[in-house]
């Protein structure tokens, strides 16, 4: 009795988990902007759509115009949105954009062409990816750390960014970083680093090709592993 009972228990505790304050269907769109702290789930599906969960659920503001769409927190809640967890189910999705302090996660692994991803004031994105072309822009305290595998990758970063892409498995890797930032890339074919007023770049992967660039301090290092 004791062990179905115990069995019940768990099944409920995974039904409550599962469950949603907040759950709408949205139209089409090809970027994503993040606002206000708020942490947020990327699940490729079939539809378009969003889920809510938590203390402010019925305080996220969406605006969808253009194919872009704007999760922020009302403005009487705004940076407030920390205990906030929204799920975005999407159909396709060619950029996607971080800022004040919000975090995205990707669920699973990005399968695409091209993808690009971009972060400021403090925001994060992680993420597995499968590309062919990346583009990474990090400014203000961004954080981006990506893993996976891209032909080709182009980032542009500054004003203390960071990126962790030593597990981002890629052909050619172009990179400029500017008043300071701290970024970890791999590349087997060709990396082009530029530094500008301060920043350390790690490059790893063995390029047959590195070409370097520095400009008022910053460092440039070929690591091994």
């Amino acid at each position: 009795m004791k062990k179905y009972l115990v069995l019940f228990i768990i099944l409920v505790s995974q039904g409550a988990l599962a469950q949603f304050d907040v759950e709408k269907n949205l139209g089409d769109f090809h970027e994503i902007k993040v606002y206000d702290l708020i942490e947020v789930t990327l699940i490729k599906s079939s539809e378009n759509k969003l889920r809510i969960k938590g203390r402010y659920a019925d305080d996220i503001v969406l605006v969808l115009k253009d194919g872009v769409l704007k999760v922020r927190m009302q403005l009487e809640k705004k940076f407030q949105g920390e205990n906030t967890l929204v799920e975005v189910l999407y159909k396709e999705l060619d950029v996607v954009d971080g800022n004040e302090g919000a975090q995205i996660t990707f669920n699973e692994l990005v399968a695409q062409t091209a993808l690009t991803l971009k972060v400021q004031e403090g925001a994060q994105i992680f993420g597995g990816v499968q590309l062919d072309y990346l583009e990474t822009k990090a400014v203000t305290g961004g954080v981006v750390e990506i893993a996976g595998t891209a032909k080709v990758h182009d980032v542009n970063m500054n004003t203390g960014a960071i990126l962790e892409a030593k597990k981002l498995l890629t052909q050619i890797t172009n990179i400029k970083v500017t008043a300071g930032g701290e970024a970890a890339i791999f590349a087997t074919k060709r990396a082009n680093v530029q530094v500008r007023a301060g920043g350390d770049v790690d490059v790893y992967g063995k390029p047959e090709e590195l070409l370097k660039k520095q400009f008022a301090g910053g460092r440039i290092r070929l690591r091994s592993r």
